[in-house]
């Protein structure tokens, strides 16, 4: 890289011999190097040697981090041949660390959106890839703000500086998906509210969105109706998301607890229904939707949201398995299959010393025939069995 990249509060510039020091200073800290897999240093020598090495190569783009007049990071896009996660010419790895007194900033993020415009506009990039360790929210975060989609986990990795081997998060960016996406325009769209006189459209939005999905027919449009009545439904959290006049999705939340094992409940919130109409799916509305009800609700103060749903399409908004959080599933057997479960801490932190069982509210147990007789009161459908249904 021949110029430096200056974000607004950064210069980010390649690395020099000087910066071995500073180099060696953070990257040798045990806390420090998980973050995207840095090698163990034993000197500023060999501190030196790396940078010496980076520079010699054209496999590597690589910056340093400099703020106030001092080196404290690094990131880099790792080109063919230098990377395990693609071999495509027109594809880079993304890594990148920072010194433990500057984490939680904002510093990384602004860091890796400038590393991001490089490589797509600068090098011609089509996508980014990255990696994080099991146990790193920090470094998740970052990656989640960035927009990168996660694709899939790699155990038994090995991370040098902790001498031991951890699941690895695989995630990638494409330029399209950078550029806020094809077929989405972030100001085509509101969120507002959900208004008493938007409580019935609601509903047939939601019937519509979940008909034949989970089950032949549906029953989350008579669950939103009832949910709304609950003493633990967070009437702020309630949103409607409206284009062209038209309501085109929805979301809400409820209160509920961990039981820890400890004897303390825990407040978290759950989420859902949430839905799309059908025929806007897959365009972007989903994610944009449920990222501004986070975002709501971290505001609030509320710590944490678990729930059941997809990892594919939840961890692009920063969801991880609910195991990961030291979370079990109520009534769920030990070895049973829990990846439906799900959390996102909205606190940094907020679970670090939680373990426990989560409690779904009990207004979503709603009985069948209850659900069939507010159904006669929308238009007929037709119940399907379809391959993918996990309710009969």
């Amino acid at each position: 890289m021949e110029k430096n990249l200056i974000t607004q509060r950064l210069i980010l510039r390649p690395w020099e011999e000087r910066d071995a020091e500073s180099l060696f200073e953070y990257a040798k800290d045990p806390d420090v190097g998980p973050i995207a897999g840095w090698p163990a240093h034993n000197s500023v020598e060999e501190s030196r040697e790396v940078i010496r090495d980076v520079l010699s190569g054209e496999e590597t783009y690589a910056v340093c981090l400099k703020t106030d007049g001092k080196a404290i990071g690094a990131i880099s896009l790792k080109l063919k041949g230098h990377t395990d996660l693609t071999d495509r010419e027109d594809e880079c790895e993304m890594g990148y660390w920072i010194g433990k007194p500057f984490w939680g900033r904002g510093i990384m993020p602004e860091a890796a959106a400038e590393m991001l415009r490089h490589a797509f506009e600068d090098i011609g990039m089509t996508k980014v890839w990255i990696a994080y360790y099991e146990g790193n929210a920090k470094s998740r975060r970052v990656q989640e703000k960035c927009g990168f989609r996660y694709q899939w986990k790699s155990e038994d990795v090995d991370v040098p500086l902790l001498k031991e081997k951890r699941t690895g998060y695989v995630s990638s960016l494409t330029r399209e998906e950078w550029n806020g996406g094809k077929t989405m325009d972030p100001d085509g769209y509101t969120i507002r509210p959900e208004k008493t006189e938007d409580r019935r459209p609601v509903e047939n939005l939601v019937r519509e969105a979940f008909w034949n999905v989970y089950r032949p027919g549906c029953s989350e449009h008579y669950v939103i109706h009832v949910l709304r009545d609950d003493p633990a439904f967070v009437k702020e959290l309630d949103f409607v998301m409206e284009k062209d006049g038209r309501l085109i999705g929805q979301n809400m939340f409820m209160k509920t607890v961990v039981e820890g094992d400890d004897g303390r409940p825990i407040p978290v919130l759950t989420m859902g229904p949430i839905g799309i109409t059908p025929d806007l799916k897959r365009q972007g509305y989903g994610k944009a939707l449920l990222d501004h009800s986070l975002e709501k609700a971290a505001e609030m103060g509320f710590g944490a949201v678990l729930f059941e749903g997809n990892i594919d399409f939840y961890g692009k908004s920063g969801f991880d398995y609910a195991r990961e959080f030291g979370i079990r599933y109520h009534d769920l057997p030990e070895d049973a299959d829990d990846s439906f479960f799900l959390c996102k801490e909205l606190v940094p932190g907020y679970l670090d010393d939680v373990t426990g069982v989560y409690q779904t509210p009990q207004g979503y147990y709603v009985e069948d025939a209850d659900v069939e007789e507010f159904d006669k009161g929308f238009p007929p459908k037709v119940k399907l069995k379809l391959p993918g249904q996990i309710f009969g």
